[in-house]
């Protein structure tokens, strides 16, 4: 039988070569059988009956995004949107504004780029991430969110369901990874191994962009500041939460700065900034006019002007890694 993909896949159990078997499986020579299903080929029992690992911390984030996480409901939203984003037009586009200032990282281009946590890919500005790159390798807990982002890219696409601890992928195989809002959600004791798996698979001369979340820090609380000082100056208030909204309790363990470069890790890394404000913040500070729309142009100046800055105090930093 011919392997799949060879210069790609491998067994994340034995580590050996995957043959096709029939339409619905593949196989690794002495190792699972693996389904296939909806053209999205699924690692993930195994691998957790590997590691012994069916039942975790971080279960309910398999759970969320294996039922309503991914789900589209009748306003067009995901699930995820609708539980976790405010969904005015000052916060949408400050989103894709921060996601599309990552995408500079991705213009070399290459074979494959891995997408480490893709899920539906649920943005429109990080499609074209993948645009200098023959395909994009989508690695997700859920077949529900793989089969939405195969119906954005189709053959451009490879579709794994698998563990970020135990990815399926050969050693130096891929040319860039893009990971957001993923290793912060796997157990705490877990997420250097995340960091050194993706390191694994990257190919020498290759970057990773890894989004993150600081647990607590000091750049939200000066801008909050700020805030309160134009609400008693001009007027600007937010918006009151959707009280009819789903707010699903889900597993989030980030780690400080200071723990980051406590590790010994075999690569050197350096911070930009993401965001360096969520959504929760712009929804009780900002309102939807001119007074919000100068705040976040003051905002969008600081990450650019002073990128590191924010990439260590702020929310969420862009964790760049270059292997040598």
């Amino acid at each position: 039988m011919k392997p799949i993909l060879s210069d790609l896949l491998q067994c994340p159990v034995t580590r050996g070569e995957l043959h096709k078997a029939d339409d619905n499986h593949i196989t690794a020579v002495g190792g699972p059988a693996y389904p296939v299903i909806d053209g999205v080929n699924c690692f993930l029992p195994e691998t957790l009956r590997a590691q012994g690992r069916e039942d975790d911390a971080s279960q309910s984030i398999r759970d969320f995004y294996q039922t309503d996480g991914w789900e589209v409901g009748d306003d067009g939203l995901y699930g995820d949107s609708r539980a976790f984003l405010d969904s005015r037009p000052i916060a949408r586009n400050f989103e894709g504004h921060c996601i599309e200032r990552l995408g500079r990282y991705f213009a070399k281009g290459g074979k494959y780029i891995l997408d480490a946590g893709s899920g539906p890919i649920p943005h429109k500005q990080l499609l074209p991430y993948s645009d200098a790159f023959e395909k994009r390798v989508c690695v997700d807990l859920s077949v529900q969110g793989l089969r939405a982002a195969r119906e954005k890219l189709g053959d451009r696409g490879v579709y794994l369901q698998a563990d970020i601890t135990q990815l399926p992928i050969r050693d130096n195989s891929v040319d860039a990874i893009t990971c957001n809002h993923v290793l912060y959600q796997i157990p705490e004791q877990m997420q250097k191994d995340a960091f050194l798996e993706l390191w694994r698979v990257l190919k020498p001369g290759g970057i990773a962009v890894i989004v993150y979340w600081w647990p607590n820090p000091s750049l939200p609380r000066l801008l909050g500041r700020t805030a309160k000082a134009m609400r008693i100056l001009t007027g600007m208030r937010g918006v009151p939460p959707n009280a009819d909204g789903k707010w699903p309790e889900l597993y989030h363990a980030p780690h400080s700065p200071a723990w980051l470069k406590a590790q010994a890790f075999p690569f050197s890394y350096k911070l930009d900034a993401m965001r360096i404000m969520t959504d929760a913040f712009i929804r009780d500070h900002l309102s939807e006019d001119w007074r919000g729309h100068s705040f976040i142009a003051g905002v969008k100046a600081l990450q650019r002007i002073a990128p590191g800055y924010c990439g260590r105090n702020g929310q969420m930093p862009a964790i760049i890694i270059r292997k040598e």
